[in-house]
């Protein structure tokens, strides 16, 4: 950085140049740039990151604090550690965070034109199970929009970015009147405590993000505002007193049951909108299961305006949810003594995952070490290939009763005392030649996909029943194709279900041993949903299946 008056060393902060050093990065090139922080693609031990520079005030500490809260989550971007900078006169944090290589979700939707079936579940789905985890570890994030959610390319997952106006039970409070936001997704109770202000703080909540959500849905439903844009006058007014326009309405290719979803997000009290981000997951899965083949029609005509007859073009599959639930989970930590760095300490060989409220106080390696998390890395020594917990500790039992009915609600009559005991299937080997597969087709021990149940045609609850299962890969997979059908065993135990895969079938005909295991979450098999029996429970037909060097 050249030497210049204060006010120009405090402007050259949001513009540094390609090659510039910064706490031991280089950086690459400017990312993004708001009120909180500018974003620069970088590298630092061959490894490519994105780190954020933010002033060090009370705002900076307060980001930090949020991101160690939910830096686990495979849809919330990782954040690796922070750091000072410059060295000699520290004035900036430095964050480094998971390069996320993907655009943001409105710019992805434009290129994409989804389907609503593709939009449900490869989007709202996994959004609306993120918000959940996220604020159930006490976390808000307050500026939900596309912006700040990007497609990550490698495995087509949403990932929510940019924690800088968030804020978590506990907090210390930084604004007045409203707290931090985009003004055209603003809830209404947030107009309504400002036009009533007092000087007391604003409780920012999970239905302040989820109303957020429901503002970009219908964006990505109609490509217009519900309630115009900050341009207009009177938008906070709009906000608390308009009705939006149908989505249907305004694009008739919208479903008429989503249309109404979308309505229910935006109803002006908040005890008319879905209470949390679960029962809007679960009002999803259930419109899923009535979707017809109107939902498998792009949202919009090639000339991108709604409700137009689309011209003739290039076939494409639309007809089954494309929901690819990827992150490459192994990961090595590796260290040098470069100079005083701040990290969210790992092992090579993970421990189980805590309880949320366990990870705000996931502290830092020694001051002197500095520490990256590396992805792709060779296998680990673990016979783990992924960090994984028990149920008991990556749900909160208020959480896991609202997404699952318990074991005792689904053993019914005698279903449980009848039969073969209820467990998990046995550890064992992978097939030989598994790994010769994987080294061929360049995936790597550890990383995580998804595969879908059959019927292949319609998202539908699946009844889970031990014996032979099959399920189609989602997208390409290093070398293995879209639409590769992997085959295996389905086992059900008393609390999830568990499945193996150990052959992959290709497109040419070429069957060739695989070793696959499903995990939600991070551990290893996937929690029943409501309906079905203690032995035929109901799942989700979306799964993520995981390379493995033995079943565990």
């Amino acid at each position: 950085m050249q030497d210049g008056s204060d006010e120009s060393r405090e402007r050259s902060w949001q513009d540094l140049s390609p090659g510039t050093e910064v706490a031991g990065f280089i950086i690459e090139g400017k990312l993004a740039s708001g009120s909180f922080g500018t974003v620069y693609r970088a590298r630092r031990l061959e490894h490519p990151f994105a780190i954020k520079l933010v002033p060090m005030d009370p705002r900076g500490d307060r980001e930090v604090d949020t991101l160690r809260r939910v830096w686990r989550h495979p849809n919330v971007v990782e954040f690796h550690g922070y750091g000072f900078w410059p060295d000699e006169e520290p004035r900036f944090l430095v964050l480094a965070l998971e390069l996320i290589e993907g655009e943001p979700l409105d710019v992805w939707a434009q290129g994409k034109n989804p389907s609503a079936l593709e939009l449900v579940t490869q989007v709202l789905l996994p959004l609306a199970r993120t918000l959940a985890d996220v604020h159930e570890t006490g976390v808000v994030h307050r500026d939900i929009k596309e912006a700040n959610i990007l497609m990550r390319e490698a495995d087509g997952q949403p990932v929510l970015v940019d924690f800088g106006a968030a804020g978590y039970e506990g907090a210390p409070r930084l604004t007045m009147r409203l707290p931090p936001g985009t003004a055209e997704y603003r809830s209404p109770d947030v107009v309504r405590f400002a036009r009533a202000w007092e000087g007391e703080h604003y409780p920012a909540g999970p239905a302040d993000d989820l109303w957020a959500l429901g503002v970009t849905l219908y964006c990505l439903l109609t490509r217009e505002l519900p309630f115009g844009d900050r341009s207009r006058p009177d938008l906070m007014l709009a906000i608390l007193q308009e009705n939006p326009v149908p989505p249907h309405e305004r694009n008739p290719r919208v479903p008429l049951a989503l249309s109404r979803l979308c309505l229910r997000m935006l109803e002006k009290a908040p005890e008319a909108r879905y209470v949390d981000a679960t029962a809007l997951e679960r009002a999803l899965v259930e419109l899923l299961a009535l979707a017809d083949a109107a939902w498998s029609v792009p949202l919009f005509a090639g000339d991108g305006r709604p409700g137009k007859r689309a011209t003739a073009a290039p076939a494409r599959r639309t007809s089954r949810p494309r929901w690819i639930a990827g992150l490459v989970l192994t990961t090595v930590l590796v260290a040098t003594s470069v100079l005083s760095w701040h990290t969210v300490q790992r092992s090579t060989s993970p421990p189980p995952l805590p309880p949320h409220q366990a990870i705000p106080r996931q502290e830092i390696a020694l001051p002197e070490v500095t520490g990256e998390v590396v992805h792709g890395a060779e296998p680990r020594k673990s016979p783990t290939p992924a960090p994984v917990a028990s149920a008991t500790t990556s749900e909160e039992p208020e959480m896991k009763k609202n997404r699952i009915l318990t074991t005792a609600l689904i053993c019914v009559g005698t279903a449980c005392a009848s039969g073969p005991p209820l467990r998990p299937p046995a550890p064992t080997t992978c097939p030989p030649g598994s790994a010769e597969t994987f080294k061929r087709f360049d995936i790597r021990f550890g990383e995580v996909h998804g595969a879908l149940f059959p019927p292949f045609d319609k998202p539908m609850v699946m009844s889970a029943k031990p014996g032979p299962v099959s399920a189609m890969n989602i997208g390409p997979w290093g070398g293995i194709p879209d639409g590769t059908i992997f085959s295996g065993e389905l086992f059900v135990g008393k609390e999830r279900v568990y499945a193996r895969f150990t052959e992959a079938r290709l497109a040419s005909g070429e069957v060739v041993p695989i070793c696959l295991e499903v995990y939600e979450n991070g551990v290893l098999g996937v929690l029943p949903m409501e309906g079905g029996t203690a032995r035929n429970p109901n799942i989700s037909p979306s799964v993520t299946v995981v390379a493995s060097y033995t079943f565990n």
